[in-house]
């Protein structure tokens, strides 16, 4: 092949993902391979790791680059919550979800839901709405917002830790 190619984020993590399946299948077969073939597939595996190096980098870059935006905007929106979806790129633009009025929050600990107005139709409406709902629960464990989930006129939110 003589020419830049560039993928897609989906086809990026359509190969990385494809990539950890053959690493997978290759331990679950170290023992039963002949050695020269299992050092054959092991090493087809470091090729196409080492063909995607500049790629994860990208990867790694941008992540850092949105995780220090991210973790900007909870100093100055006031949030104790933790953004972690970086899927999206400014927190400033219009999110999906234009018939939504409310979050609904359900937190990791089994306690009563908690449901907050949703006001506005930006990112960072929606991150301080889900901040409020996690805060409101109690949970200070799971703090990372990580889903919503329309629901009619809900976001059901998912968090992690």
């Amino acid at each position: 092949m003589n020419c830049a190619v560039t993928l897609t984020a989906e086809e990026f993590k359509t190969v990385h993902n494809a990539l950890c399946g053959l690493d997978s299948v290759a331990q679950m077969l170290e023992d039963v391979l002949k050695p020269e073939l299992y050092v054959k597939l092991a090493k087809a595996a470091s090729e196409i790791r080492r063909g995607l190096a500049g790629a994860y980098a990208q990867e790694s870059a941008d992540f850092d680059r949105k995780h220090d935006l991210f973790d900007e905007a909870r100093t100055e929106l006031g949030c104790k919550s933790i953004w972690s979806l970086y899927d999206v790129e400014n927190l400033s633009t219009e999110h999906p979800f234009a018939g939504a009025k409310e979050i609904l929050y359900k937190d990791h600990w089994g306690g009563k839901p908690v449901r907050v107005p949703l006001i506005g139709q930006r990112w960072m409406d929606l991150y301080i709405a889900a901040d409020h709902a996690i805060a409101q629960s109690g949970d200070e464990h799971h703090i990372y917002i990580e889903h919503f989930e329309p629901a009619d006129e809900l976001l059901i939110l998912t968090t992690g830790s």
